[in-house]
Formats: C-alpha cells, structure tokens, sequence
C-alpha cells in the first residue's frame, strides 16, 4: 500500500510519453458511493492542460470503460472502497492488493465486481494497462442523497490537495522513483 505523500510531482510526469487514465466511479445519488466522481469532476479542470492525462467520469459504468482502460499505459481508479477502516480514510493499492482489496470488499457496491472485470479483460486481451492504482476512500453514508458526508467530503479536499502527487503515482512506476 502506497502514500499520497510519496508520490511524484505532477510537474515529473507533464511531459511524460505514457498515456494515464484517472477514472472516478461511483452513483452520485448514493451520497458516499459518488466519491469518486466528484474527485474526477475537481480533477479535470486542474490537468486539462496535459495531453496524456485523460479524466474520465466513470458513474457506473463498467465494461464502457474498456476503450480507455485499454489505452492507458497506467489506469487510475478513485472509487468508495469498504476497507473496514473508519470513515474517510484513504488508502491508495495497485497491482496485487488491488485484488486483495476487491475480494474484501463487500456486495454493497456492485460497480466494484464490474470494474475489476473490465480491467482484467482489458490486461488479457491487449496487455493494458500495465499499471493500475485504487485510491479507496472509506464511505461513511451509503444512502439516498447526493450530499457527500462530512468525513468523505474532507477525503474528498485531501485528494484534490495532493493532485500534482496523485497526478498519480504515475511518474513512480515508470520511472523507478
């Protein structure tokens, strides 16, 4: 498991050849469970400037996803994620515990099973992308609203305020740094 704090500069990856894909996922009108969404949303504006950044505002969708997973060199997901942590909490996983992390996960949240699926097809039948990261955050209120809770929603500024790290873990993996 990594930290926001130890990931790369957005400044180390601007010029970088690799293709990135930021996907938040998750149902706005499940108040917690559209974390992910939101933080693509606050995303997109701050690195439209790079053209091998793409941001993409998943909802719920699954196998649609296919085109863009499959052309990233690196996909990262920012999705709700039950890690039996206290609400809020963010954890960022790739490769390996990514797996983990879904096996894990409860049947709440169903977008959960799709996702992992339309990753593993992407990686079996064009070998993209070679890197994948979560950034989970612990949801607090599943339930009708579009209100992120208080918890979540500060979650929510802490990913946004590490965006030139989060820019994403990209650097890292590419790079060896």
């Amino acid at each position: 498991m990594l930290s926001l704090e130890t990931t790369p500069t957005i400044d180390q990856i601007k010029n970088a050849a690799k293709r990135y894909a930021i996907i938040g996922v998750g149902n706005l009108l499940q108040r917690d469970d559209g974390v992910g969404v939101h933080a693509v949303r606050a995303l997109q504006p701050l690195l439209k400037s790079y053209s091998n950044v793409s941001c993409i505002d998943a909802g719920t969708l699954s196998y649609e996803l296919l085109e863009w997973v499959a052309s990233s060199d690196h996909t990262i997901v920012i999705d709700a994620a039950y890690m039996r942590c206290s609400p809020g909490t963010v954890r960022v996983f790739e490769d390996e515990a990514i797996a983990d992390q879904f096996k894990q996960a409860t049947t709440h949240s169903v977008h959960q099973i799709t996702l992992r699926d339309t990753l593993l097809t992407s990686q079996t039948l064009y070998s993209k992308p070679s890197a994948v990261t979560l950034i989970g955050v612990e949801p607090e209120a599943i339930e009708w609203g579009t209100s992120l809770s208080p918890k979540v929603n500060a979650a929510l500024s802490s990913i946004i305020d590490h965006r030139y790290r989060i820019c994403l873990l990209i650097k890292r993996r590419h790079s060896g740094l």
